[in-house]
């Protein structure tokens, strides 16, 4: 398992459709690109930027919900892609894994701090190693970033 950190969230231009991009934070630094929803994409960049809710979102809830039961979410793990979908674990214990989409994890794991992984087949499959390409397309999603309400993902 390599430790993960969110890069950034991204409109893929030619799909119009967000992409959450992680980055290995070593050896290789290979990206780690997974499209996501817009809603999600919306989570993800508010954990990203501290913004605060008015109301608990739901990974905000699903975090409440663990600790309300004792318990600590220890790390996401980005476990397998099949058919082209991305797939994690929550891992609150050495026996508790909870299964979760990608999105879903990495704004749960934002919010309380806690490290992303993915595991090595993964990043053997769907990983890049083109890093001046992806710097540069990072630059230009960063600039709409900049800019982007919740509404330029579609959601309120």
């Amino acid at each position: 398992m390599a430790e993960m950190r969110v890069v950034a969230i991204a409109v893929d231009p030619r799909m119009a459709a967000p992409v959450l991009l992680l980055q290995e934070t070593a050896p290789r630094h290979r990206v780690l690109p997974v499209w996501v929803g817009p809603a999600e994409a919306n989570a993800i960049e508010l954990e990203r930027r501290h913004l605060p809710t008015p109301r608990p979102t739901t990974h905000q809830l699903i975090g409440q919900v663990i600790s309300s039961c004792g318990h600590r979410l220890q790390r996401v793990c980005v476990t397998m892609v099949r058919d082209g979908v991305f797939h994690a674990e929550l891992v609150i214990g050495p026996d508790v894994r909870v299964s979760a989409r990608v999105s879903d994890a990495v704004a749960l794991a934002m919010h309380l701090g806690v490290p992303v992984h993915a595991s090595d087949v993964v990043l053997e499959q769907a990983a890049l190693d083109d890093l001046q390409m992806i710097d540069a397309e990072l630059e230009e999603f960063r600039r709409f970033l900049d800019d982007a309400t919740p509404e330029d993902f579609g959601t309120e």
